[in-house]
């Protein structure tokens, strides 16, 4: 019998292909809740009776020998053939059990909390304590909704350090642009663009094509008020653009003297505390962005010495999204189709299906890791723009009345099943546009040169 490995990805395969042939007499289940400091264990047979009642334990060399040994004194007891153990996925708490108990050489199945939380609704239990978590994940596994314990390792581990905190930094610098423009408005609102009456038309009109380009920034930092601007004058700007290669364009600096002239904004002596707010945020800004250019010299660093450069021959893929899908994505080893990708990342759409109805796709399940399913949208958007290869695919969902949302999520999974294909054959991305080069789409895009 064929497992629905493509339809359940791995989380379903492993337990049941441990589990066949077992005597269920002699299967001990083993589960755990982990925290950051205390830990609970206790130990069933497959049909929930209790074996070894709660117990906790430290994660340190006594408390891990505590929990070894009371496994092994009832798979004595008990004579058992098999012993399965399940644990709840809480932060990053449970990864040294998890890593210790393979070291020992124990099957381990790591479990969603979400999983147990159903399990508790199903249930009707909305009592929540130690002692009831233990048999819901007990009753999650032996029901088959475990995970495989496969930790990331390596330079997956690497990099998913390094991704995952370049993107809090990007979080958290995105969160003070906001910041900088809501204070900026109290001082100088015109400066993001100012709107005029076209044939009874609001038309709204930016002075810089990017806002948070090396000109708009200087200017901000240092004559953030309309009335600095009108002082300076267009001689002014002129050199200042050409002491500080800022590149100040003359209809660049007509809107500003223009929206400078039709500020209505508070004089300058009454905006000390905005002003002083104003630069303490551009200095954050400063410094998150200076973070993330370091984190991305380093991911390069560490990512052009693996196989994930293939993904580079990919237009429209460039280094961070790359990194992030290669890391997220983890050892191809033990994966069969990209399938198992799409399920593990839960942007596979869920199947609404009735009797004899042909049922509809819904919405992407979002059962699976967030920080694949982030980096395959962010790809499959960024591929619908910038992949002519892949264009006919996003033409045709978009003549079928597709939303964008959509298109990215589909496009995104094509994406995984390229990258799939790719890294498993070690092939870089075929295209039979005669003009493409995949060494040169790879150069283009690093700063670092390659290794011979």
């Amino acid at each position: 019998m064929r497992l629905l490995n493509g339809k359940q990805g791995l989380r379903r395969s492993q337990f049941a292909q441990e589990l066949r042939g077992a005597n269920l007499e002699k299967v001990l289940i083993v589960p755990i809740d982990a925290s950051k400091v205390l830990q609970k264990s206790m130990v069933l047979n497959y049909f929930g009776e209790v074996i070894e009642s709660p117990f906790s334990f430290i994660v340190n060399q006594t408390g891990m020998n505590v929990l070894i040994e009371t496994i092994e004194q009832a798979k004595h007891s008990l004579h058992a053939e098999r012993v399965f153990i399940g644990i709840e996925a809480t932060g990053h708490y449970y990864e040294d059990i998890v890593r210790i108990l393979i070291e020992q050489g124990y099957s381990v199945h790591i479990i969603n909390p979400a999983s147990t939380h159903e399990e508790r609704k199903q249930h009707l239990t909305y009592t929540k304590t130690d002692d009831i978590d233990l048999y819901l994940i007990a009753e999650v596994l032996i029901g088959n909704k475990a995970t495989n314990a496969k930790l990331t390792t390596g330079v997956y581990k690497q990099l998913q350090f390094l991704t995952r905190a370049r993107r809090s930094e990007v979080n958290k610098r995105s969160r003070i642009k906001v910041e900088i423009r809501t204070l900026h408005d109290h001082i100088w609102r015109e400066y993001q663009g100012y709107s005029v009456l076209d044939d009874k038309k609001v038309k709204t009109q930016k002075i810089f094509s990017d806002f948070w380009g090396k000109a708009s920034l200087y200017l901000l930092t240092h004559f953030p008020h309309a009335s600095q601007i009108i002082e300076l004058g267009e001689a002014g700007l002129r050199q200042l653009s050409r002491e500080h290669n800022l590149k100040l364009r003359k209809t660049t600096i007509d809107k500003l003297l223009y929206s400078a002239d039709e500020s209505v904004s508070k004089p300058l002596s009454e905006l000390s505390s905005e002003l002083f707010l104003l630069k303490q945020k551009l200095k954050d800004y400063e410094w998150h962005t200076q973070n993330i250019e370091t984190y991305e010299r380093e991911i390069e660093r560490i990512f052009i010495k693996t196989d994930g450069l293939l993904l580079l021959t990919v237009p429209g893929i460039g280094l961070i999204t790359a990194a992030e899908i290669y890391c997220e994505m983890g050892d191809l080893t033990h994966y069969t189709s990209a399938s198992q990708l799409i399920k593990k990342a839960g942007t596979n759409p869920t199947i609404k299906q009735s009797g004899a109805s042909k049922g509809y796709y819904g919405r992407i399940s979002k059962q699976g890791n967030a920080n694949l399913r982030r980096a395959v949208y962010n790809a499959g958007r960024t591929l619908c723009v910038h992949n002519d290869a892949l264009n006919p695919f996003y033409t045709r969902l978009k003549e079928n009345g597709k939303k964008a949302g959509t298109i990215y999520i589909a496009m995104g999974n094509k994406f995984l099943k390229i990258a799939f294909s790719m890294l498993k054959h070690q092939k870089a991305f075929e295209w039979n546009d005669p003009n493409f080069n995949y060494k040169n789409e790879v150069l283009k895009k690093l700063s670092l040169p390659l290794s011979a």
